[in-house]
Formats: C-alpha cells, sequence, structure tokens
C-alpha cells in the first residue's frame, strides 16, 4: 500500500510548510560519521587508505539531461574541491536513457552510478541484481521516504527529495494577465474559452514537443483522476495486471486520451509537435509564445531554474472525466542508485554520508527548492513557489488525493517509453486513433509482455 503510506507523508510535508511560515526553523541535528564495517578485506582497507591520503579518486556516472540539476552539479563540485572526489557524469538525452542504461547494466559496462526516478528505476531492471542494497548506511536513519528505494525489504539508492511533487499544467501568468484572464477556469468550458482566447491573440494554448514523457503525464494523471480514489485505481491495477479485465473494459481510459487528442483537434496545440524539442517548448513558454505545458512541481522549479525572469506557476486543470477534482501527486523521487559492479564501493559510501549532511544536501536545493528526502536538510521551502503549498494545502488536508496511474501499474513500466507513450504522439498526428484505439493496441503490448513475463493470469 505505498500509495496510502505517501497521502501520509505527503499530508506532513503540508504541516511542516504551514510551520515555516509561522516561524523559524529547527536546529539540526549533528550527524554522526559512518562507523567503519569490522573485519573489512584488505581491498576495502586499501582503498580507505588511499581516500585518507587525500590522493585523487574518480568515479563515473549517468543522468538524464533533464535532470542534470545545478544542485547536483555544484554538490559535485565541492567534493572536488574539499575531498579530492571527482564524479564525471555522462549527460545523456531523455529519450535515450532507458534503452543505453539497460544496455550497460546488462553488459556490465554501466558507469558506477545510476541517476533515475526512484521507486520507478524497479519497474525497468532489477535492483537485486544490478544495485548494491545501502540498510547498513547511518544515513538510513534520517530519510523520510524510505519505500522510495525499497525493494523486497532492502534500500537500493540515495534520494535526494521526498517527493517531485503533484502534477498540473504549468502557465505562464504574465500571458493569463495581458490577456485579462483572471480567474483560473473551474470547468471544461472555462478551459476551453481560455484556449479560445489565447489562440484569437496569436498564442499557442498548450505546448506538447516530441518528448514522449510530456505527453505522457496528461494520460497519467488524467487515468487516475478519472477512476477518482486511491481505492478504484489499486483495484484497477490488480484487475488489470493479473489479466480479469483489459483497458477498454474502463471507458475512462479511452476518454483520457479522446480528451487529449481534442486539444489537437481544437487547434489549441503547436503544430510542430512531432519535430520540436522540449527546451525549445521551454523557451517559447517563458518568452510568452505558448501559454501551458503539463508538468509536475519539480518540472516548474527547473524551469524556474533556467527562466528566473518568467513568471510561471502552476494549477490542477478541470477536466471532463474528474467530477470530484481530485489532484495526481508523484509518489517518486530523483536518487541515485549504485553498480554492483563498483570497483569503489568505499569512495560512494562516503560521498552518501557527506551527502546527507547539510553542508552539502542543501546545495540540492538552492536554487530549486523541495521536500528533502533528508532529515536536517533545509529544502529551501521559503524560496518556493507559493502556489505549490497553496495546492497541497487544499488537496492534500481534504484526502483528495490518488497516485499518478504510472505508479499503480508499474510493472509495465519496461513497455511505456517504447509503446504506449509514442502511441500518445502518434495518434494525433496520424489522425487515425481515438482512445479506445490508443488503449486496444496498448493492450496487445501488455499481453505479450506478461506471457513472456510468465506473469499470474496469463500462464
Amino acid at each position: 500500500m505505498r500509495n496510502r503510506k505517501w497521502i501520509a507523508l505527503m499530508l506532513a510535508g503540508v504541516m511542516s510548510l504551514s510551520l515555516i511560515a509561522c516561524g523559524g526553523n529547527a536546529a539540526e541535528p549533528s550527524v554522526e560519521p559512518a562507523q567503519e564495517e569490522a573485519g573489512a578485506e584488505t581491498e576495502a582497507d586499501e582503498s580507505s587508505a588511499k581516500e585518507t591520503s587525500g590522493e585523487k579518486v574518480e568515479l563515473t556516472g549517468m543522468v538524464q539531461q533533464s535532470r542534470w540539476y545545478s544542485g547536483l552539479q555544484n554538490m559535485v563540485d565541492r567534493l572536488a574541491e574539499q575531498e579530492n572526489i571527482y564524479i564525471e557524469f555522462e549527460v545523456i538525452p531523455d529519450d535515450q536513457y532507458d534503452n543505453l542504461m539497460k544496455m550497460r547494466l546488462n553488459s556490465h559496462e554501466a558507469p558506477d552510478l545510476i541517476v533515475y526516478q526512484f521507486a520507478d528505476l524497479f519497474a525497468g531492471v532489477n535492483p537485486e541484481e544490478f544495485f548494491v542494497p545501502l540498510d547498513d548506511e547511518a544515513w538510513m536513519s534520517k530519510v523520510q521516504a524510505p519505500e522510495l528505494t525499497e525493494y523486497n525489504g532492502k534500500h537500493y539508492g540515495y534520494c535526494f527529495e521526498a517527493s517531485n511533487g503533484f502534477q498540473g499544467l504549468i502557465y505562464n501568468k504574465d500571458v493569463f494577465e495581458a490577456n485579462d484572464i483572471t480567474e483560473l477556469p473551474k470547468t471544461l468550458d472555462e478551459f476551453y474559452a481560455v484556449c479560445d482566447k489565447l489562440k484569437a491573440a496569436d498564442i499557442v494554448p498548450i505546448a506538447i514537443p516530441l518528448d514522449t514523457w510530456v505527453p505522457q503525464i496528461w494520460m497519467t494523471s488524467g487515468m487516475s483522476r478519472a477512476l477518482g480514489t486511491v481505492d478504484a485505481c489499486e483495484d484497477f491495477a490488480d484487475k488489470i495486471l493479473t489479466n480479469q479485465a483489459k483497458f477498454n473494459d474502463y471507458p475512462e481510459m479511452a476518454a483520457v486520451v479522446d480528451e487529449y487528442l481534442d486539444l489537437f483537434e481544437k487547434g489549441y496545440v503547436n503544430e510542430d509537435f512531432m519535430t520540436v524539442s522540449y527546451d525549445e517548448i521551454l523557451g517559447r513558454l517563458a518568452s510568452g509564445e505558448i501559454a501551458m505545458i503539463y508538468g509536475a512541481t519539480e518540472i516548474l522549479t527547473s524551469i524556474e531554474e533556467s527562466y528566473p525572469e518568467a513568471n510561471l506557476t502552476i494549477f490542477n486543470p478541470p477536466v471532463g472525466y474528474d467530477d470530484k477534482d481530485v489532484l495526481a501527486y508523484l509518489p517518486t523521487a530523483m536518487g541515485i542508485a549504485v553498480n554492483k559492479d563498483t570497483e569503489n564501493l568505499d569512495t560512494i559510501k562516503k560521498v552518501f554520508d557527506l551527502w546527507s549532511t547539510p553542508e552539502y544536501g542543501d546545495l540540492y536545493f538552492q536554487s530549486r527548492p523541495g521536500f528533502p528526502n533528508i532529515e536536517g536538510v533545509n529544502g529551501n521551502e521559503e524560496a518556493m513557489n507559493p502556489d505549490i503549498p497553496k495546492i497541497y494545502n487544499e488537496y492534500m488536508s481534504e484526502g483528495r488525493v490518488v497516485a499518478q496511474m504510472n505508479q499503480y501499474i508499474d510493472m509495465l513500466q519496461p513497455l511505456f517509453g517504447n509503446t504506449l507513450w509514442v502511441y500518445f504522439l502518434e495518434a494525433p498526428s496520424k489522425g487515425n486513433m481515438d482512445g479506445a484505439a490508443v488503449m486496444e493496441r496498448f493492450q496487445e503490448d501488455v499481453d505479450k509482455f506478461m506471457k513472456e513475463k510468465g506473469a499470474e493470469g496469463w500462464n
């Protein structure tokens, strides 16, 4: 029941944000240095001696281009300056990352450190086969959301944040104000009216890039919102994943896709959505050429970091398939897994010990505020976009939340990037698929995948 635990965690986050608004920060706890393991082998002893001598140590890693945050870069730079530990991260385009990561892990050519979204990582690769468990590390006692990195009772990563927040429409406030849009739409018709007004002013209402992970956010939030409750989402996932039901047995799924496709038919989406990059789209959003893009609070903070002069914020858009007005949140966070093949494990453990201290951990949040996963780290919440805690307070305190659908059916995660997410872009470009056709096509992929896995219900 990971998602139920996350609701409790996010409620606690709301309370902490309220306390920050009312008073000062609590004193940070002292951090005890990690104790050396008894009976370490000779190789480990030599590695430790090498580290304490101040000799330069080099580590390797891989990270998605969209997640090569300045805060992580600053932590890496300080390691080099203070500890003579250098991490060379290969920055890889998002659409190439999954396949390259899996190929390198399977061929035992992966770098020391793998940056990814937890717990999504475990749906793509088996952590017991590829990664080092970190349960015995001293900093684990300060972790706020240990379930993020948990797999079969062990923990396989270091997460910077306790949550990536929630999903919604990021919009340019200056564009709205310049076009006399003074109130956010509360109904689907009102939302369409806003889009029509923007379109009449030669502003593209909705941004969609060729990066498939962006349009899929409409659906992964929408499908959960359409079902409306945690119980309904969990029941849906159980039936889908055990072959007791098909996607098109739930007409809500096709309805979500159809409403997304309507945006294209109404001319609300940029015409070059099959060729324009995410980075180019962000520039257009910041300049006011485009008004809105679907994303999440972590994406909003990243855009604000890149375009500090842009006046951006986020809201939960009205949709025709959600009459309860619920919010889709993200029980995920960026973190780092350790390659089991590494020859630098002692150094990596030292790095994580250092990063769990405020001296290093605070660096991650200086330019992009968030919810720290390590107790005592300052998430810079006072600099957070004020609409984020406001929305949290409204939805989380009333329990009107569901996790994004990707979390409920995360067993199918290996399929998403090469099948379903591609269909979300192909459907409007080819014009030969409606929502039911998209879900039927994906169902065929699911059937094949689950049969190959020998999953329950497909034997």
